[in-house]
C-alpha cells in the first residue's frame, strides 16, 4: 500500500495555468476515479501526479517523499503510469513491450530473474494478451494494443498505478475486462490506483473514491454515492440528469434528461428492483414493501460461498494447505487488500439434511430480516445437523485467469494446523479431522465478506497500521497465514520485524514481500508454545529500543492503570489502528499473547493504541 498526495499544486503549460492551488490525496490501497468534462484539467492533474509535468508551485509526495527528489528508477519501481496515447518503438513484439515493465527492477548489469518472468506471465494472463505474446505490436487492433500497454504497466508491479483513459479504443466487453483487472490488482496487492475516466457509469461502478474536477479545481470528492448527484452532473458536465441506483451493482447511475430537460418516460418495471424503487419514490409507499425479498448480493454483508477442494498438500511438517475454488468466489472482497481478513469455514455435519445458510448464498433471494438474524437461528440447530464454524485467515487469493490457478474459477488457499488429538472428543478437533480426510472435489462452505457491500474498514481485518511504516508482527503457527498474507501485501516503504514461532524448522515458508520487514522463524520443537516467541519479542525490543521509542506513554505506576485480561473467562482481543510511526500486531495462543501484552503495555509503557493483541486460541480449550 502507498499514498500519493498533492499539496497546493499549480500546473501550467507555458503561462497558461490549468490546475491551481489543488490539494488531493489518493486514498491508500483504494481505486480513485477522476472525472470531469473535456478541458477540465483531469489529465493534466494526472501528469502532475506522475512527474511528467513539473509543478509551478506546490508538491506531490509519495509516502511523504517529494517525487521530484526520487531517482528515475526508484520512482518507477513505486509509481507506474499509463498515459493516454503511449508511443512504442517499431518492430517490437507484445512480449518484448510487456517485459519493458521490468526495466526499473533491473540493476546496472540486467539479469532476468524468475520474479521478472512471473510478473510478465501474470500481466499477460490478467489482460488476456498471452495468446498475442509473439505478435508484432503494430499488427494489433487499437483495443488489443491498449490491453498490451496495460499489461506492461501491470508487469511493473508498483505500489501506485496511474492510468489516463485506459478504456479508450475498447468495446464495452473489453472496457469491463480492463477495469476488472485493475480492481483485482488493487484487491490482491493493495495497489493504490488513480484513473482518469470519461465514463461516469463505469467510474461509479469501480471507484472506491471519486473526484470530480471542474476548471482545474476539485468540485467534489468522496464515495461515488455521495459525489454523483444531479447538482454535480449539472455543474461539472452541464447536463440535466436523474440519478438512480444501478440495478446490477446499486452504484449511482446517471440518466440524462436531454438538452431540453424533459422528464423521461418511466417504463413499467418490477417495483422490487432498485431502479424502479428510485424512479417511483414519489409514489405512495406500498404496505408490503418491507416484506419484499431482495438479493443477498445487494443486502447481506456476508455471503456463504459454496466451494470445493481443488488441491491439498502439506506445507512443511505441520500445516496442510487446502486450495478452495468456486464460480461465485469473485464476489468475495473488501474493496482493498485482504491482509489478515478472517473468514469462517463451515465444517460439514454428518447428519446434514438441509442448507441452513441458504439465505446467504450469492444467488439467494430472501427477506431482509434473514440477513440480520441468520446467526441466531443457525446456533439453535444441532451441530450434528448444521456443522461447526471455525475461523481462518486467507493465505492467498487468486482471481479467475491467474496463471497459478488449477481451473477457470477464482481460488484461495487456507493453511490449517493439523493438531489431531486422541481419543476424539465430540466437537473438538473437527476442523483438523475434516482437513486431514478432505479429498479433491469435497464440498465446503466459506463465510466471507461481500465485495459489493463492504469496504476496507470491514471488521474482519485487524492489521491497520495507519500512518506507521515501522511494524512488528509476532505470532505462532496459527497466525502464520495471516502474517504471511500481510507481508506479501506490504510495499517497499514498510520496515520492521516479523517473528514467527513454528513447531518445526520445515514449517518455515517462502514469503515474497516487497517490504524491508525482516522475517525470523523460531522452530520450538517439542517445547511449549511461546518458549521462543516470548523471549524473542522481549529481546528485540530491549536490543532495539528505537523501534518504539516514540510510542511510550510512560510506564504506569498506579495498579488501576493496567487492566489484566482473564483469558479463561473471556477472549483476548484488543485491536486498534496505528496513529504513530510504529505499529505492532501480535496473535497466537492467548496465554503467550497476554504475557507479551503485559510486557509491552505495563512494563515498557507502550501506548496500547499502537498495538493489536489477539488470542487466536487457548491451550487446553476446545477449538471454536
Amino acid at each position: 500500500m502507498a499514498q500519493l498526495t498533492a499539496a497546493s499544486l499549480q500546473l501550467a503549460y507555458d503561462h497558461r495555468v490549468v490546475v491551481e492551488d489543488l490539494d488531493l490525496t489518493l486514498p491508500e490501497g483504494k481505486v480513485t476515479m477522476i472525472v470531469g468534462a473535456n478541458g477540465s484539467g483531469k489529465s493534466t492533474l494526472l501528469r502532475g501526479l506522475s512527474r511528467l509535468l513539473p509543478p509551478q508551485r506546490g508538491q506531490v509526495r509519495l509516502d511523504g517523499t517529494d517525487i521530484h527528489s526520487l531517482r528515475g528508477k526508484e520512482l518507477a519501481r513505486r509509481l507506474g503510469l499509463l498515459p493516454q496515447a503511449p508511443l512504442a518503438p517499431d518492430g517490437v513484439t507484445v512480449r518484448e513491450l510487456v517485459t519493458r515493465g521490468r526495466y526499473p527492477h533491473q540493476g546496472l548489469f540486467p539479469q532476468w530473474t524468475d520474479q521478472d518472468e512471473q510478473a510478465v506471465a501474470e500481466a499477460l494472463a490478467l489482460t488476456r494478451t498471452d495468446e498475442l505474446s509473439g505478435r508484432m505490436l503494430d499488427e494489433l487492433s487499437g483495443g488489443q494494443r491498449q490491453r498490451v500497454w496495460i499489461a506492461m504497466a501491470l508487469a511493473q508491479r508498483t505500489d501506485v498505478l496511474l492510468l489516463d483513459e485506459p478504456t479508450t479504443y475498447l468495446d464495452v466487453t473489453h472496457q469491463l475486462e480492463v477495469l476488472d483487472v485493475v480492481r483485482e490488482l488493487n484487491r490482491t496487492r493493495g495497489t493504490t490506483v488513480g484513473i482518469v475516466l470519461h465514463d461516469l457509469q463505469l467510474a461509479a461502478r469501480y471507484a472506491d473514491h471519486l473526484v470530480a474536477v471542474r476548471g482545474g479545481a476539485i468540485h467534489s470528492q468522496g464515495a461515488p454515492a455521495d459525489v454523483i448527484t444531479a447538482d454535480m452532473v449539472r455543474e461539472v458536465f452541464a447536463l440535466e440528469a436523474l440519478i438512480a441506483p444501478d440495478p446490477v451493482t446499486g452504484t449511482p447511475m446517471v440518466l440524462p434528461l436531454g438538452r431540453e430537460g424533459a422528464s423521461p418516460r418511466v417504463p413499467e418495471e418490477d417495483p422490487m428492483t432498485p431502479a424502479a424503487a428510485a424512479l417511483e419514490s414519489t409514489a405512495a409507499p406500498r404496505a408490503d414493501l418491507a416484506s419484499t425479498a431482495v438479493p443477498a448480493l445487494e443486502a447481506s454483508p456476508q455471503l456463504a460461498f459454496p466451494l470445493t477442494v481443488a488441491a491439498r498438500h502439506m506445507v512443511g511438517a505441520n500445516l496442510l494447505r487446502l486450495t478452495l475454488t468456486g464460480p461465485d468466489l469473485h464476489h468475495l472482497g473488501v474493496g482493498g487488500p485482504l491482509l489478515d481478513v478472517r473468514i469462517k469455514l463451515i465444517i460439514p455435519a454428518p447428519d446434514a439434511r438441509e442448507d441452513h445458510l441458504a439465505a446467504l448464498r450469492p444467488d439467494a433471494l430472501a427477506e431482509p430480516a434473514a440477513f440480520e438474524g441468520w446467526y441466531r437461528g443457525w446456533l439453535q440447530v444441532d451441530p450434528a445437523e448444521r456443522g461447526w464454524m471455525r475461523t481462518y485467515s486467507i493465505r492467498e487469493w487468486r482471481g479467475a485467469g491467474h496463471p497459478g490457478n488449477l481451473g477457470p474459477h477464482p481460488e484461495l488457499d487456507i493453511d490449517m494446523v493439523l493438531h489431531l488429538e486422541e481419543p476424539a472428543v465430540p466437537g473438538s478437533g473437527v476442523a483438523a479431522r475434516w482437513a486431514a480426510a478432505a479429498q479433491v472435489g469435497d464440498p465446503i462452505t466459506l463465510l466471507g465478506p461481500n465485495a459489493r457491500l463492504v469496504g476496507p474498514d470491514y471488521g474482519g481485518i485487524e492489521f491497520r497500521p495507519g500512518t506507521a511504516r515501522r511494524v512488528l508482527l509476532a505470532g505462532d503457527e496459527t497466525a502464520l497465514p495471516a502474517i504471511c498474507a500481510v507481508l506479501e501485501t506490504l510495499p517497499e516503504s514498510f520496515t520492521g520485524h516479523a517473528l514467527i514461532e513454528v513447531p518445526d524448522a520445515a514449517d518455515a515458508q517462502r514469503i515474497l514481500t516487497r517490504s524491508d520487514v525482516e522475517v525470523s522463524w523460531l522452530p520450538r520443537g517439542d517445547a511449549p508454545h511461546g518458549t521462543l516467541l516470548d523471549p524473542a519479542v522481549r529481546t528485540l525490543l530491549d536490543e532495539r529500543p528505537e523501534l518504539c521509542a516514540e510510542c511510550s506513554v510512560g510506564v504506569p505506576h498506579e495498579p488501576g492503570d493496567f487492566e489484566e485480561v482473564d483469558i479463561d473467562s473471556t477472549i483476548l482481543w484488543e485491536t486498534t489502528e496505528g496513529h504513530g510511526p510504529f505499529y505492532a500486531w501480535l496473535a497466537g495462543e492467548a496465554g503467550v499473547i497476554t504475557g507479551l501484552r503485559r510486557h509491552l503495555v505495563k512494563e515498557l509503557g507502550v501506548d496500547r493504541k499502537q498495538v493489536s493483541f489477539m488470542g487466536y486460541w487457548r491451550k487446553g480449550r476446545a477449538e471454536g
